[in-house]
């Protein structure tokens, strides 16, 4: 198994003449197809139809005695949404057009009456919408948009996420607006926590975390994804000319010691050890972040489902071990009282600030680029492709070499 060390130096410009930073990575940039993605919280899903939009398509989701049904949200007839239709006829697994009446079956797409014509109009076999594969697990509602047969959804997540009884957890989301590529690079072990996030109300008053260090990408056993490890980082330097960083302003507070966050992974925590989780933070196809601690008793799994070009959903989970209803208790308090707001809300609020106001262009790549790069080439090389199984794997992670 390969293992990629990233060069200190600057790498390259991407050298596109339309300034388009993902051109030739292979990224496409409505997300890639043939893979599962959660689309909304599963309790906003009641008695009416959804309209979601997942890769650019326009999908509506609704419930029938229960069952979930997903299709292609425009009507063939005159392209009215089924979304703002009904399922008059319960259960019968269908929705009704709110223009006149064509009614599709959720399970195939087909339309199965069109009820301004009457009971003896014919439905042509050839007249139906598209049907998506849709689960709910984990509170949320997951579709599959792709051209091959739709993998079993446990077998595509972490076990943290499928193994409801050993785990238990809590989710948030929320709606970025930049393209989904910007996000999941942002979620790439760039290294620009200590920077950003330095004065979150949970980072402000311990030391900066780490920085200026080096980090190797690993593929992990399962091809899901890759595993980083960073090392030789410095929790504060000095800059000839203008001074250390962080500044001597931002220091005087910082009066707690370090809660172990940002803390690698070695192969004696309990984590390798009896769960064999070696990576504190992995990238995961087809475009989600895992991030553990060493005790192996609590990760924060990050989806980024991209809607279009220019908007993503991004869905958080923070998942605990079982260990007695006492704990379970406790954290939930913990997830109410802190995490939820100040990490899922005020945490998260810096980088979207950020992320909703990049302007795309050129790219100097560097030192804190290295995650990034490794996870664009791995996703490109591995992603699944129109009715294939999954592509040739890379040759390599490596970036390109420095000029």
């Amino acid at each position: 198994m390969a293992v990629e060390q990233f060069p200190g130096e600057p790498i390259s410009q991407t050298g596109r003449a339309d300034d388009d930073p993902y051109a030739g990575t292979g990224l496409p940039a409505l997300g890639f197809r043939n893979y599962w993605y959660p689309v909304m919280a599963a309790w906003r899903l009641g008695r009416k139809p959804k309209a979601v939009k997942v890769l650019g398509e326009d999908i509506v989701v609704f419930r029938d005695k229960g069952k979930l049904y997903a299709l292609a949200e425009r009507c063939p007839h005159r392209g009215a949404r089924l979304s703002q239709g009904k399922c008059l006829y319960p259960g019968s697994g269908t929705i009704s057009c709110p223009y006149h009446g064509w009614t599709f079956s959720g399970e195939t797409g087909a339309c199965v009456a069109k009820l301004m014509e009457g009971p003896e109009a014919s439905a042509a076999r050839e007249i139906a919408v598209k049907s998506y594969p849709v689960r709910e697990l984990r509170g949320a509602v997951w579709v599959f948009v792709g051209d091959i047969e739709a993998p079993r959804l446990e077998d595509e997540v972490p076990e943290v996420l499928s193994a409801t009884e050993d785990w238990h957890g809590f989710a948030t989301w929320r709606t970025y607006r930049c393209n989904w590529r910007i996000m999941k690079d942002n979620l790439c072990h760039d290294m620009h926590a200590p920077f950003v996030h330095r004065n979150s109300p949970e980072l402000m008053f311990q030391p900066v975390f780490p920085f200026a260090s080096r980090l190797a990408a690993f593929p992990l056993e399962d091809d899901s994804g890759i595993g980083y490890v960073s090392k030789d980082g410095v929790p504060s330097a000095d800059y000839p000319g203008l001074g250390t960083f962080p500044p001597k302003q931002e220091t005087w507070y910082r009066f707690l010691k370090p809660t172990g966050r940002g803390k690698e992974i070695k192969a004696e925590d309990r984590a390798v050890v009896r769960y064999g989780v070696k990576y504190r933070q992995s990238s995961l196809m087809p475009g989600a972040t895992f991030i553990g601690r060493p005790s192996g008793d609590y990760f924060v799994l990050r989806w980024v489902t991209p809607i279009d070009a220019d908007s993503n959903f991004y869905y958080s989970w923070s998942l605990f071990r079982r260990q007695g209803w006492w704990r379970t208790l406790k954290q939930r308090l913990f997830w109410v009282c802190w995490l939820s707001w100040a990490h899922d809300w005020l945490f998260s609020d810096q980088d979207k600030r950020i992320l909703e106001k990049v302007i795309p262009g050129k790219e100097l790549h560097s030192r804190t680029d290295a995650g990034m790069i490794a996870w664009r080439r791995y996703a490109a090389d591995h992603a699944r492709r129109r009715a294939e199984g999954d592509a040739k794997p890379a040759e390599t992670l490596r970036p390109p070499a420095a000029e």
